[in-house]
């Protein structure tokens, strides 16, 4: 791809959970001319400082204790609605796609795609282009984008309990993941039974199944 329309070196702010991965990744990204300018291992840090350090770039992670990856999207844009962030995630489902990009996200690249996807990816939502992986857009060309009324009633925090919940996890492993009180969780779990119609946790995880939101 030729990245001769950017004069500049792109700069990228890396939000991830975990230290190993950002290290790798901003590795991978320098060797490219992509200057990874901060980082950031929540989305309550990245939401925090992301205008001071006035990135070209935000790649994001979904999957983060606390403020997960699309209500942090949502809440940035909400603040600046010219950010431009690139998802980077290991979800490779298609509603996971259609949620971050509804929520404001110019790209979509799973973790699972080779290095040189990542840097493409970069370049081209630094560009005003919107990028998906091939892998992930392959699935889309043959699936489309998926909008489930009863998956657009959730809000982002609901999402990911009901994704946690579909994986097996306790309402107390919820609550550690996500950093909330039992009772919150508790909340939103009744809160997904009522907007997904369903009477129990067997049936909530088989409406996971049927909505295409597979454990990971």
């Amino acid at each position: 791809m030729n990245h001769s329309d950017l004069k500049n070196t792109v700069k990228v702010y890396l939000v991830d959970d975990h230290a190993v991965v950002r290290e790798g990744y901003k590795n991978l990204l320098e060797k490219a001319n992509i200057k990874v300018v901060a980082e950031a291992e929540s989305g309550e840090e990245a939401y925090k400082n992301f205008e001071e350090i006035k990135p070209d770039v935000v790649i994001m992670d979904l999957s983060m204790p606390g403020m997960g990856g699309i209500e942090t999207i949502k809440k940035m844009l909400l603040k600046n609605k010219h950010l431009k962030i690139l998802v980077f995630s290991m979800h490779d489902d298609v509603v996971f796609c259609s949620r971050t990009m509804s929520a404001g996200a110019c790209g979509y690249v799973t973790k699972l795609s080779a290095p040189s996807i990542l840097v493409e990816a970069v370049f081209a939502v630094a560009n005003n282009k919107r990028y998906i992986s091939h892998d992930l857009a392959h699935k889309i060309s043959t699936q489309g984008l998926k909008h489930d009324s009863a998956l657009n009633s959730l809000t982002p925090r609901e999402f990911e309990v009901f994704r946690l919940l579909a994986k097996g996890l306790t309402l107390d492993e919820v609550a550690d993941t996500l950093n909330l009180n039992y009772k919150t969780v508790a909340n939103h779990q009744t809160n997904l039974l009522q907007k997904l119609n369903v009477k129990n946790r067997s049936q909530l995880i088989l409406a996971a199944v049927k909505l295409n939101i597979m454990p990971v």
